[in-house]
């Protein structure tokens, strides 16, 4: 039995298997009924009722298998594996529509620090190529925070955005929506706030896309363009 690797997410759009490798930055594509000819060698998978094709010799099985083993994708270790499955988000529903002037004044300026302050550290964790390293860290830093916060915090969480808004143009760096989310969790985080990093793909053609995503609330993208991607990852 073998186990999709913790650092793996997957997720099926029509009859191809997204899945995106944190630990080595890159995205595969997999036909369906490649994978289904090996489902009953994978922990979780839930298509075994889907009509596929007849599985290949035995000899073409232990090749793919052996394939997906040497590039990290799947383990015979249960301990650095988990189920072949999807995971499930909540679908966006809203957005922040923010727009706020920059006022003058110390909260203001400590505002500005603290925006170039996140810039610089999004930058840096992109350029050192450690992206696996830097969604466990959000991970870790969020969990620790404990739950998200409601009412007036929210409020305070849009003149937050749109304050980062405001400021990006003097950042020197075209946009990314990779460094523009993380740069934007950074600025967060400096008030106590912790939305989730979400990835996104969509096939044919191939795209992936990422944005910062708390419940159904969509922080920095509008929700007709994200609503073209599939979830695969959100930490």
């Amino acid at each position: 039995m073998y186990f999709l690797s913790k650092d793996c997410f997957v997720c099926k759009i029509g009859c191809y298997w997204i899945i995106l490798s944190a630990r080595r930055d890159r995205y595969l594509c997999v036909a369906h009924a490649d994978l289904a000819s090996i489902g009953n060698h994978l922990h979780g998978w839930q298509y075994q009722s889907i009509v596929t094709p007849m599985p290949p010799a035995e000899g073409g099985a232990n090749s793919f298998i052996e394939s997906l083993t040497s590039n990290g994708i799947i383990t015979c270790d249960s301990t650095m594996g988990k189920a072949f499955a999807e995971p499930r988000y909540p679908a966006p529903e809203r957005q922040m529509e923010t727009a706020e002037p920059i006022r003058q004044g110390n909260g203001s300026l400590l505002r500005i620090d603290r925006f170039f302050l996140a810039c610089a550290i999004a930058d840096w964790q992109l350029r050192a190529g450690a992206l696996y390293r830097t969604l466990t860290r959000v991970e870790r830093r969020r969990l620790r925070a404990g739950p998200a916060p409601t009412g007036n915090d929210e409020a305070l969480a849009l003149r937050l955005v749109g304050t980062f808004k405001s400021l990006r143009p003097l950042y020197p760096r075209p946009y990314l929506c990779l460094f523009d989310s993380l740069a934007l969790l950074e600025f967060l985080a400096a008030y106590h706030f912790f939305p989730h990093v979400v990835f996104g793909v969509v096939a044919d053609p191939f795209q992936a896309h990422c944005w910062l995503q708390e419940g159904t609330t969509v922080f920095n993208d509008d929700l007709e363009r994200v609503g073209r991607y599939r979830p695969i990852l959100s930490v």
